[in-house]
């Protein structure tokens, strides 16, 4: 359990390095570093679901109504957390917020940075022998 969890400080590590040279290189613009937020938010709607494993409509107690909607909101919070830096740099058209070389930066942080929270989530309900969702 050890490494897996210095492999994620790493990764971890890496994806807000991406984050801050992109928020860094480019004209010093800051503003996309408010994709921490989808950083925090994202995992939580998984983690309440844990509660509402005892659905009945199914005979899978992971397939239920709550373990779906968890996983339809983090989906959610995920694409919101990518599409921020599009409409940053798409918008006002004559003069983004920031520039597509600081996108691709974001872009990539958030890659990094959602594998390491999906890891760590699936590391957490493995071990609470919940299984997966």
């Amino acid at each position: 359990m050890k490494i897996e969890l210095v492999t994620l400080s790493f990764l971890a590590t890496g994806g807000a390095t991406l984050l801050v040279l992109g928020c860094a290189l480019a004209n010093y613009n800051w503003w996309p570093i408010f994709v921490v937020i989808f950083y925090v938010l994202s995992p939580l709607p998984i983690l309440i679901s844990r509660r509402c494993i005892s659905d009945s409509y199914m005979s899978d107690p992971y397939s239920g109504r709550c373990v779906e909607l968890s996983a339809f909101l983090t989906s959610i919070l995920v694409i919101s957390a990518y599409a921020l830096p599009i409409v940053m740099a798409n918008s006002p058209i004559g003069a983004p917020i920031i520039k597509w070389s600081s996108a691709a930066f974001i872009f990539a942080g958030n890659t990094v940075i959602f594998t390491t929270i999906y890891i760590f989530v699936r590391l957490l309900l493995a071990e609470e022998n919940l299984g997966g969702w």
